[in-house]
C-alpha cells in the first residue's frame, strides 16, 4: 500500500478506538515505521507488505489501548531520548519542570540522589545538563532493567550509578551504597488517589501500578521520603518532588513540618507540580 492511503487506514483505526490525537499519533507510528520518508506528503511510494502489516498491528494495539510510547519503545524527556516499555512509567513533559527548577542549585562538585527513578529520565537528564554526580534508587527489576539500557543510550554509565532499593524502607545495604551526603534529593514518586486509580484512562492502565498509586489520597509517599531521607541533605540541601493536580499546598504543608522553607512551581499549563524545600 502506498504511504499516502496507508496513512489514511492508520488514522482510521486510530480514530474509530477514541484515539484524541489520532492525526498526532498517526504521524508518529509512521515515522517509527518507515522512517524519515513518511515527511513525503501524499507520497506515493508502496512501502511493501511487512511493514504494512507491522504498522497496522500496530495502530490495532494503539486503538485497544497500549500506550504509543510502549509501542514505538521509547519517547523523549528533555530533550533526550529513553527507552520505555511495559513495566516502566512513561516519561511526561510536566516532570521536565522538576529538572529544570533543580538545575541552577547544581555544580560541578554536586550530589543527586533520586527516588523512585524509575527509567532514569530524571537523574539521566540531570547528569546530561550538569556535571553532578548522580545517584537513581528504584525497587522494581522491570524499572532497573529500562534505567541501565538509557544509561547507555545516553552515555551517562560514569556520572548516574542505579541502586536498587525501596524508598519508603531504606535498608542499610541500600543507604550504604549511597553517599553519605547529598546536596539535592529528587522525587517523582506514586501519588495518583484511590479514586484516580479507579478512573484511569485505558492507556495508563497499562503502566505499573507501583509507579501510579500513592495511597488513599496520594500522599503516602510524601509522608514518609521527607523524613527517612532529610538526613542524606546537606545543610541547606534541596529535596525537590513533582505533585499530583490537586496536591500542591498539602505536600507544602508536609514538606514545610519536616523541616524545609519551601517553595511550589507550576507546570507549562500553569498547574502547581513542583514542591521544592530547602533544608532548614
Amino acid at each position: 500500500m502506498v504511504i499516502a492511503k496507508l496513512k489514511q487506514k492508520i488514522r482510521r483505526i486510530l480514530e474509530d478506538g477514541g484515539i484524541d490525537c489520532a492525526d498526532f499519533e498517526t504521524e508518529q507510528l509512521l515515522k517509527w515505521c518507515i522512517g524519515d520518508r513518511y515527511y513525503i506528503t501524499d507520497s506515493m511510494e508502496d512501502i511493501g507488505e511487512d511493514r504494512e502489516h507491522m504498522l497496522t498491528e500496530a495502530a490495532v494495539m494503539r486503538a485497544k489501548g497500549e500506550p504509543l510510547q510502549y509501542i514505538i519503545g521509547e519517547w523523549d524527556f528533555y530533550g533526550f531520548t529513553f527507552k520505555v516499555g511495559r513495566g516502566v512509567l512513561i516519561p511526561r513533559q510536566e516532570t521536565e519542570v522538576l529538572v529544570e527548577k533543580t538545575l541552577p542549585f547544581l555544580n560541578e562538585r554536586s550530589v543527586v540522589i533520586d527516588l523512585c527513578s524509575g527509567s532514569g529520565c530524571i537523574p539521566i537528564a540531570v547528569a546530561k545538563k550538569s556535571k553532578a554526580d548522580c545517584y537513581g534508587v528504584e525497587i522494581s527489576k522491570d524499572a532497573i532493567s529500562y534505567f541501565e539500557e538509557n544509561l547507555k543510550l545516553n552515555s551517562v554509565e560514569s556520572k548516574v550509578r542505579i541502586v536498587e532499593g525501596d524508598v519508603l524502607d531504606p535498608t542499610r545495604e541500600t543507604l550504604n551504597l549511597l553517599p553519605k551526603q547529598a546536596d539535592l534529593i529528587t522525587a517523582n514518586p506514586p501519588y495518583l488517589t484511590a479514586e484516580e486509580m479507579e478512573n484511569l484512562q485505558k492507556e495508563v492502565r497499562r503502566e505499573p501500578e507501583l509507579a501510579l498509586f500513592g495511597g488513599k489520597d496520594g500522599l503516602d509517599f510524601y509522608r514518609i521520603i521527607f523524613e527517612k531521607w532529610k538526613s542524606l541533605l546537606k545543610p541547606k540541601g534541596i529535596f525537590a518532588v513533582e505533585v499530583g493536580d490537586r496536591q500542591g499546598e498539602s505536600v507544602r504543608e508536609i514538606m514545610t513540618a519536616a523541616g524545609f522553607e519551601v517553595q511550589v512551581f507550576k507546570d507549562y499549563g500553569g498547574t502547581p507540580r513542583v514542591v521544592l524545600g530547602e533544608k532548614i
